[in-house]
């Protein structure tokens, strides 16, 4: 799945990616791939009096270590060193958990010594592959030390499937899509029924944006093994991305029922419902995983989103605060203080929201609609300056769009500076001249600086909006309003009584009601009378 998926970026970094936890085609590993963690530990714990007892060990320790247990898997991980003390997979466990730390020194030190008994065994080899393939923030150099004893675990056993979809994955985050497809087809020619192989062809087609080759993948992981959860949530994530709302949730939902009952397939849940804006479900999902599990980092997090996007601030601005006193800081993601900025912003702490706004930017600024936010809430604490500086930075981190320049164009007008906003304003006409609204928000910051109408600055706009308003009164009914109520005045300032009358009476068409014009039209009448 692509990492640009606003479900991964809810998610952050609460669900593991299925790795290689143990010899492939044992139980446990189908546990595993089934996202079965809880059946999983069971079987590889009915394993310890076995001669294998330290994989056994290894295995729940990895688990743990995928599922952000650091201290767990360290217990299990030593345990498989107890139980046997030239145990080499022991060794891959104990470096992984350094890896994990950044302690990459260290874990190189374990797996020399997983080595010095393992190195001829496929199965360690790929381990020490898969740890330094999934190691946090991996470089490629990284990376590429793990691709060397992939490779050396596909050289000792050319049948090690597994060894084949890890390379695939460490290709991938290399950004090397032909070499990762070809590691799974490999996969897939030593077992034609190997699903997690097809879902990793699915996946990498998905990140590709080849959908329908994406969506064909999944139901071939479906055809090999109906029961295959993962396969039911990236192809439901498909769906959403396709915009088909409901046979996402409800291809989602199969992937709910058939995983383990956890709340980390509730969290993920939750947040499927929320990004198919079914807050309500949402909240109702949140609050049945919080009374089992009251810290869930996620479920917090959708708590607070939920409420904002359900119009309730006082409530969102509450659950964002015992949220924040909850979660570890450093597992923020931009999106939390995203939100906590407009939350914050709704409930009128204008100073706080811009400095999580400008948080959220500085940590991902691939969401065009956070300048906007950001600089309407310095607008609002009259900071019109940072206001027309954050458009601009929008522009040149985004490319320039004509609603850029209306922005711009009301920051000026905002803080009095009519001169720029009708230059602001002039520039959507330069692109688009039959673009009506803008004659009118640039005649009226010309009006802004000829408030007495002497110098008829906004005569030629409002001229002009007339003519591209044509016949559409009702669409435009409020601005020919303006439009001809201004031509009015100023015809009656010039004395040319026809034409005052002519726009006025148009005032009076459109709205019978309106008392300027009739006012108008009696002065007019009065002054010819006299005469």
């Amino acid at each position: 799945m692509t990492k640009n998926w606003k479900y991964i970026a809810l998610m952050a970094t609460a669900f593991p990616a299925t790795a290689a936890f143990a010899q492939s085609g044992d139980a446990g590993q189908k546990a595993v791939d089934l996202e079965r963690y809880e059946e999983a530990k069971n079987y590889y714990k009915s394993q310890f009096g076995s001669k294998d007892a330290d994989k056994a060990y290894f295995a729940i320790g990895d688990i743990y270590l995928k599922t952000e247990k650091p201290d767990s898997a360290a217990y299990f991980f030593n345990q498989a060193l107890t139980n046997n003390k030239k145990s080499s997979i022991a060794h891959v466990g104990l470096g992984k958990l350094e890896l994990q730390k950044g302690n990459e020194a260290a874990a190189e030190n374990h797996f020399k010594n997983a080595l010095k008994r393992g190195k001829k065994d496929s199965y360690v080899l790929t381990e020490i592959g898969e740890a330094y393939v999934t190691a946090p923030n991996a470089s490629d150099a990284t990376i590429n030390k793990g691709v060397e004893y992939l490779k050396q675990a596909i050289e000792r056993n050319k049948n090690n499937a597994e060894a084949q979809v890890v390379l695939g994955d460490a290709y991938l985050a290399m950004k090397k899509g032909g070499e990762a497809m070809t590691a799974y087809d490999r996969a897939i020619q030593i077992d034609d029924r190997n699903a997690k192989a097809y879902l990793k062809r699915g996946q990498l087609y998905t990140s590709s944006r080849n959908y329908n080759e994406a969506e064909e993948a999944y139901k071939k992981v479906i055809e090999v093994d109906p029961n295959y959860a993962p396969a039911y949530r990236d192809l439901g994530e498909l769906y959403y991305f396709a915009g088909q709302y409901d046979r996402a949730l409800s291809t989602f939902q199969k992937y709910v029922d058939m995983s383990e009952n956890t709340p980390e397939t509730r969290a993920k849940y939750a947040s499927f419902l929320f990004l198919t804006k079914n807050y309500d479900q949402t909240l109702k999902e949140v609050e049945q995983v919080l009374q089992k599990d009251p810290t869930n980092t996620v479920m917090n997090r959708l708590r607070a989103y939920s409420y904002l996007e359900l119009g309730q601030p006082e409530k969102a601005l509450e659950a964002m605060n015992s949220y924040l006193q909850k979660v570890d800081k450093t597992k923020l993601i931009a999106s939390d203080y995203e939100y906590y900025g407009k939350i914050l912003g709704k409930n009128n702490q204008n100073k706080a929201a811009i400095d999580n706004l400008n948080k959220a930017i500085s940590m991902d600024s691939s969401k065009v609609e956070l300048y906007y936010d950001l600089a309407n809430l310095y607008a609002k604490d009259k900071q019109f300056d940072k206001a027309i500086a954050t458009y601009q930075e929008k522009q040149e981190k985004h490319g320039v769009a004509n609603t850029d320049y209306f922005h711009i164009g009301n920051a000026h007008m905002m803080a009095e500076d009519y001169e720029k906003a009708a230059e602001s304003y002039n520039k959507i006409i330069e692109a688009n001249p039959t673009y009506a609204y803008a004659y009118i928000w640039r005649g009226r910051a010309l009006y802004s600086q000829d408030p007495e109408t002497e110098k008829g600055l906004a005569k030629p706009m409002y001229e002009e909006f007339i003519k591209l308003a044509g016949n559409e009164t009702e669409k435009y009914k409020k601005e020919l309003i303006e439009a001809n109520t201004y031509l009015g005045y100023y015809y009656y300032l010039k004395g040319e009584r026809d034409n005052a009358v002519k726009h006025y009476t148009t005032v009076k068409q459109l709205d019978p009601a309106n008392a300027q014009a009739e006012a108008a039209l009696n002065e007019i009448n009065k002054t010819a009378k006299k005469r």
